[in-house]
């Protein structure tokens, strides 16, 4: 696997498939892409940038109970709104 493998499950869940058999499950509100000013962009590529922006940091948390939060756990990073919106606009 070359990177992350996001697949939409729901209007705002996501599976994500990180290789050597683990994979999390993340949450990614509508609100968060208007927000990011990300509205006509496709949910999952949405998700799926803001994964890789995390991976890149090791800022995603490891697989749990819950689902991942992607906002909130991007939201650790100053940079994440301009750099994502610079990698999707």
């Amino acid at each position: 696997m070359d990177g992350p493998v996001v697949l939409q499950t729901g209007p705002e869940t996501f599976q994500v498939l990180l290789g050597g058999g683990r994979r999390l499950d993340a949450v990614l509100a509508h609100h968060t892409r208007r927000g990011l000013g990300l509205h006509g962009v496709p949910p999952v590529q949405v998700a799926t940038e803001i994964v890789r922006f995390l991976l890149e940091r090791d800022g995603l948390p490891e697989p749990g109970e819950r689902p991942v939060v992607l906002a909130a756990a991007a939201g650790r990073y100053p940079e994440f709104v301009e750099e994502v919106r610079g990698r999707l606009g």
